[in-house]
Formats: C-alpha cells, sequence, structure tokens
C-alpha cells in the first residue's frame, strides 16, 4: 500500500492498515516486489503519522523467511527502521524471524501471518505462547470452524473477508516453483498471468485409468464474502482482512467503503437494509474488468466465496486472478 492509497483506505473506514517498505537490499524480493510496498522509510512514517492522527492503527509484514545469514544484518537494520516509525505491530510469519525480532525488540506486538498456516485453536494457543497477540487463520476453514477456534483461544483471531485467495494451504504449494518442461510450456501457451495451479488437467481413474475428463481441479481462489459478514461477525473475531496490497488504489478504497458500510449495518442491526444493500452490490459493486460486469458474475456464480461449506469451484470461465488483475489494470487505464 502507497501513502495515497492508505489516505484513501482510512477516509473509506479502516481501523488498520497493513503494509510493507521497500527493503535496502538489491536484487533481493520475496512474495512480492517492491510496487507493492512503500518506497521509503520517511513514506512509512507519513503513513503511520496520518493514520495514527485518525486513529488507526498500522502493521508492517515481516513475513518472510529467514533466507540467508548474508542478509541479517540489512534484515535487522530494517525492521528497526521501521520500528523508528512508531508502526503498531509487526506481522510475522517465520520463527526464523521472529528469533531475530525478539532479540531487537522483545516487546514488540506480533500478529502471527496466515503463512502459519493455523487451521484450529491448538495452534492458535501455541502462538500466543510464543508472543503472538492476534492469528490470522489460513483461509481454508468453515465459519463453524472459525467460531470454535476463537472460543477455544486465549488470543485474538483475524480472517481473510475480500481479495485473491488460494488453491493451497499458504506456504505449502509446491507447483508454483516446480520446474517441469511440458508445465512451462503450457504457461507460455497462456494469454495472461497464468499460475500453474489454473491450468486444465487430464483426470483418470486410479484404479482403473480410465481417463474422466479435463478440468481446472486445482483453481480454487476466493474472493468475496458480503454475504456471511453476520456469522462471521458473530464468530468474535478480532479483524477482518482485505487482501488489498499492491492494488490499485480505486480496489483498496471501494472494497473498504462497502465492507465498512455493511458491518455498520449490522452493528445497527438493520438485518433488511444490510440484505437490500448486499443484493444491490452484487450488481453494481465497482472496479468493473471488461470480462466480469459485476460482483454477481466474478463471486456468485463462479463459486468464489469464502467460507462456503464444500470447496471452492473452479472458474467457469477460464481466466485466473492474476490475469483477472491484469484486466483491471488494462481496464482503468482505458478510462483515463
Amino acid at each position: 500500500m502507497r501513502f495515497q492509497g492508505a489516505i484513501k483506505v482510512i477516509e473509506a473506514g479502516a481501523d488498520e492498515l497493513y503494509c510493507d517498505v521497500e527493503m535496502p537490499i538489491k536484487h533481493f524480493s520475496l512474495y512480492r516486489g517492491a510496487e507493492h510496498c512503500l518506497s521509503t522509510y520517511d513514506e512509512l512514517k507519513a503513513t503511520v503519522r496520518y493514520a495514527h492522527d485518525h486513529g488507526v492503527k498500522v502493521f508492517i509484514t515481516a513475513n518472510m523467511p529467514f533466507a540467508a545469514d548474508r542478509i541479517e544484518k540489512d534484515w535487522r537494520e530494517h525492521i528497526l527502521r521501521c520500528l523508528e516509525q512508531d508502526i503498531d505491530a509487526l506481522i510475522v510469519g517465520d520463527f526464523g524471524v521472529l528469533s531475530v525480532i525478539k532479540e531487537i525488540n522483545p516487546g514488540v506486538p506480533l500478529l502471527a501471518s496466515t503463512y502459519f498456516a493455523s487451521m484450529n485453536h491448538e495452534t492458535a494457543n501455541f502462538l500466543r505462547k510464543l508472543g503472538f497477540s492476534r492469528v490470522i487463520l489460513e483461509r481454508h476453514l468453515t465459519i463453524p470452524e472459525i467460531s470454535q477456534i476463537v472460543r477455544s483461544s486465549q488470543v485474538e483471531i483475524e480472517v481473510f473477508v475480500h481479495g485473491a485467495g488460494c488453491s493451497n494451504i499458504n506456504v505449502n504449494c509446491y507447483l508454483f516453483h516446480y520446474r517441469y518442461p511440458p508445465l512451462t510450456k503450457a504457461l507460455e501457451d497462456l494469454d495472461g498471468f497464468k499460475n500453474p495451479c489454473t491450468l486444465r488437467f487430464q483426470i483418470a481413474d486410479s484404479r482403473t485409468k480410465e481417463a474422466l475428463g479435463e478440468a481446472p481441479v486445482l483453481d480454487a481462489f476466493t474472493f468475496c464474502s458480503i454475504c456471511h459478514l453476520p456469522a462471521l461477525v458473530e464468530t468474535g473475531v478480532a479483524g477482518l482482512k482485505i487482501v488489498g496490497r499492491g492494488d490499485f488504489v480505486a480496489f483498496q478504497e471501494g472494497t473498504t467503503k462497502v465492507y465498512r458500510e455493511l458491518l455498520n449495518l449490522i452493528a445497527q442491526n438493520r438485518t433488511e437494509e444490510f440484505e437490500t444493500r448486499v443484493s444491490d452490490l452484487k450488481n453494481s459493486f465497482l472496479p468493473r474488468p471488461p470480462m466480469f460486469a459485476n460482483l454477481k458474475e466474478v463471486a456468485c456464480e463462479q463459486g468464489r466465496c469464502f467460507y462456503n461449506p464444500l470447496f471452492h469451484a473452479p472458474y467457469k470461465r477460464q481466466l485466473s486472478w492474476p490475469a483477472w488483475l491484469k484486466y483491471q489494470f488494462k481496464f482503468l487505464e482505458h478510462r483515463k
């Protein structure tokens, strides 16, 4: 999230921001590139100042794996510089990183990243003993499971509510970096940013070897949870997380505004207005990429809902989440 994006999201009703700062290490990038980060520590300082002036907390992501001894000095300096800007907490997803942060500042508030793949209260309570005050759960859970974890945990629980999902359990995907010539060729032949899990795979009976067909069986990205908001609030979760880091400002602002509006209606017990608004949003939610006209097409009709009771469905239209984002950027450029 950039500074201008932070301002828009705060004005849209966010209570908390999560972001990162570009690390001053050349030729080093994990998960996301520098374009998804604040560019300088001064920009972080300005973001924190603006956020705190409006009663909003700022969390810095420190969930990369601690990859090599040779970057430790630079990485320690990076964390220290972030802490100097009066941030409210660090989001951590690696035990090696945790050990270094404990050496730097044992008292800094910590949030357990989804990269810990927490899916039960035993994991949540274990992370609490390590010093985490909040645990961000893995996406592949049902609402009853989330409710049970909240009731049985001595730590705050946060869940995802909107944006990109993943076919796999976090940090357990061994397909993305798998080098297999036919797979590489198939990806090169596709238009757009395709992940291996979005490919169509041949399916056969494991016993008879009979061919059963072809389908994108691994493509299970989630997107939306506006219909599930009352049930999620009822579970008692402490945080609802929108995946907007690296997205354009219009998406960050618009999505935050939608969820703030719906949560306010829930808090005020305006049930009928909530249901009417959800119905309207399904047909009008912006931004509108050209291949999907509205939220109903991208989520409802595709079965792309967070916290469905069953596995999420592959896209009926052959378009991956990264390719969908690509079309959004093209659409916005066209509108300028």
